[in-house]
């Protein structure tokens, strides 16, 4: 990495570590996605993070962080990416505890428009949607970053169904049909994840609280695991923002709302005072009204 001096480091996940850094050649502040040593020398490993890196720099969309290199410096595997200077809603939460109705809007819209960029002209699904893989730059826009990739497993008919050794997604915010694996994942994956990041945004509290990552993984498939009105925690939420989450967080996928546009559009109707009106449902929520 001679063309470029790493800053400082600012974030770290299970296989990798992220680093503000100077882009010598460019001029430019960077961040800088590392692959750890411990999974440098896995073949598969590499590929999956080099498929990332591909993916994030097809990808040219103002909400979405996009990479610019991809490379290897001495065994050491590594990505160049925009910096975002800024906060992901997940330190937001940690300090804040709930993000404001409107400003819930704005994030889900703004979102809602790069994933719809995403789905509508690479077929991309983020499987991996939450607010610490949400973004806001200091000039107030919103940014999606650690594009995902989709990944099925096999399904097992009848019975109950095992959880797999390895899911896509954070269990807090993963939709019910990547619990199993039992249907490709496509755009209302991340409709259902982004109303899970949104209720726990709203609210301070996620869909299913104190449950272990196996039991909150159920909790999402199962009808009979519900989780209690918003407004039980924020009563001055009102009724449509509500309907919304719910139509968002249906656990059967064809009764759930069905593109990005359509949550689009159900956003600018609550911020305009128009009536709220979710298609009929036959599916269950993960939010009980009352």
């Amino acid at each position: 990495m001679e063309k470029l001096r790493l800053l400082e480091k600012v974030g770290e996940g299970g296989m990798s570590t992220v680093w503000k850094a100077f882009d010598k050649v460019n001029e430019r502040i960077v961040a800088v996605k590392v692959l750890k040593r411990a999974f440098a020398e896995k073949a598969e490993e590499v590929r999956n993070f080099k498929a990332e890196a591909h993916i994030m720099e097809e990808i040219v969309h103002p909400g979405i962080v996009r990479a610019y290199e991809f490379a290897c410096d001495h065994g050491e595997w590594y990505y160049v990416m925009e910096y975002v200077d800024g906060y992901s809603f997940g330190e937001f939460l940690r300090q804040k505890m709930h993000v404001k109705e409107i400003d819930c809007l704005l994030i889900c819209e703004s979102v809602a428009a790069a994933l719809d960029y995403a789905w509508n002209n690479h077929g991309l699904v983020h499987c991996d949607l939450k607010p610490e893989n949400i973004m806001i730059n200091q000039e107030g826009m919103i940014k999606v970053m650690d594009l995902g990739i989709a990944h099925r497993f096999e399904f097992k008919p009848g019975g109950e169904q095992e959880i797999p050794d390895q899911v896509t997604g954070t269990p807090a915010y993963i939709s019910p049909e990547l619990v199993y694996g039992d249907l490709e994942p496509d755009c209302r994956s991340d409709i259902y994840s982004l109303g899970a990041t949104l209720y726990h945004l709203a609210t301070g509290r996620m869909l299913f609280e104190h449950m272990d990552p196996v039991d909150t993984m159920r909790a999402h498939c199962d009808d009979n695991m519900q989780s209690p009105d918003p407004r039980n925690f924020r009563p001055e939420l009102s009724e449509s923002f509500v309907r919304l989450l719910e139509a968002m967080l249906v656990k059967n996928r064809e009764d759930r709302i069905q593109t990005w546009s359509d949550v689009i559009e159900m956003c600018r109707d609550i911020e305009s005072g128009a009536t709220f009106k979710p298609r009929d449902t036959a599916g269950a929520s993960s939010i009980r009204l009352g």
